[in-house]
């Protein structure tokens, strides 16, 4: 996912505003250009509203309508074309998914928000979007329906109510959906699956272990500095092998729920994270099988040792 590379702790919500727009909507990348989407999802009823009272007839209401964007032309197709909803926030439409993404990323509000609304305006976005969501029925694996569902998800995670769906949790928390698979087959990460989802509770619970989190401050006003985080462990630690590239040998590791441990030809499986990582203390050159980028997995040595929280260990 095309997530900052900063810290969430040090970033007051100015920073946090600003990086939508720097890390989701100037990149223009696919995964989250909104705009395209909306612009479909207004010319195929419009050529639908053409088919059945003829082109001519309606064709000066449309272009009416579209002269409402911010984009020029003589027909409503060229209007809509030169129109980019994600940079000019004309439409209804495109100002709420806008607002999904800075709170459902972010966990901030629009600036123009004053502190004494917020709550209100938060209650009001999610309500909005799920009758945009249901309205409008976007493309399930699209930008639109990811940005709903990520605010839909944060709100849930707030609350302590309801279900986050595995999509969402995986860009909250910074890793692949994959990776959540794999945490939940494993059973290690505490999280509580259902259907699809799993519940909010166990989401926070998970998430609060990821320093890639951005935890909600919209509830303080956008004048109170962040807090730095403490660099002291307030948690249980794990001594755990770390590999040439920096990777850590963690419980997210278990492959068809077995951790491999060991070189090539003297591997032995694990049935728990713990066991293996006994295993690996144990080991003068400690080796173990993960998978790399393009999802193949082979055996890493170790190259040293880092102490980390087991809490955020487990979160992994």
């Amino acid at each position: 996912m095309n997530m900052p590379s900063f810290t969430p702790e040090t970033m007051t919500a100015a920073d946090r505003r600003q990086a939508w727009y720097d890390n989701q909507l100037a990149t223009w990348d696919a995964e989250w250009d909104y705009g395209n989407e909306l612009k479909d999802l207004v010319s195929a009823p419009f050529r639908i509203i053409e088919s059945i009272f003829g082109k001519d007839e309606v064709a000066p209401h449309l272009l009416a309508i579209m002269r409402l964007s911010d984009g020029s032309g003589d027909t409503w197709g060229e209007v809509l074309d030169d129109y980019h909803p994600e940079l000019n926030l004309d439409w209804r439409g495109a100002d709420l998914i806008d607002n999904a993404g800075i709170y459902g990323i972010y966990g901030v509000t629009p600036q123009k928000i004053p502190f004494a609304g917020r709550e209100e305006w938060v209650e009001n976005l999610t309500h909005d979007l799920e009758g945009f969501r249901d309205a409008v029925k976007p493309v399930p694996q699209g930008a639109i329906a990811r940005i709903v569902n990520l605010a839909i998800s944060r709100r849930a995670i707030e609350t302590g109510t309801g279900e986050v769906d595995l999509q969402s949790l995986a860009i909250l928390g910074g890793v692949t959906e994959g990776r959540i698979r794999n945490i939940l087959s494993s059973g290690e990460g505490g999280l509580e699956k259902v259907g699809q989802s799993v519940t909010a509770v166990s989401a926070l619970a998970w998430l609060k272990g990821r320093k890639e989190f951005f935890a909600s401050i919209w509830q303080q006003p956008d004048e109170v500095a962040p807090n730095a985080p403490n660099p002291d462990f307030s948690d249980d630690v794990v001594f755990v092998p770390v590999a040439a590239d920096g990777s850590l040998f963690h419980p997210g590791l278990a492959r068809g729920g077995k951790f491999m441990i060991g070189a090539k030809g003297d591997e032995v499986p694990h049935a728990t994270f713990e066991a293996a990582l006994v295993a690996l203390q144990k080991m003068a050159t400690p080796r173990w099988r993960r998978p790399n980028d393009a999802g193949n997995w082979g055996i890493v040595s170790g190259r040293d040792w880092k102490r980390i929280e087991r809490r955020q260990l487990m979160s992994m």
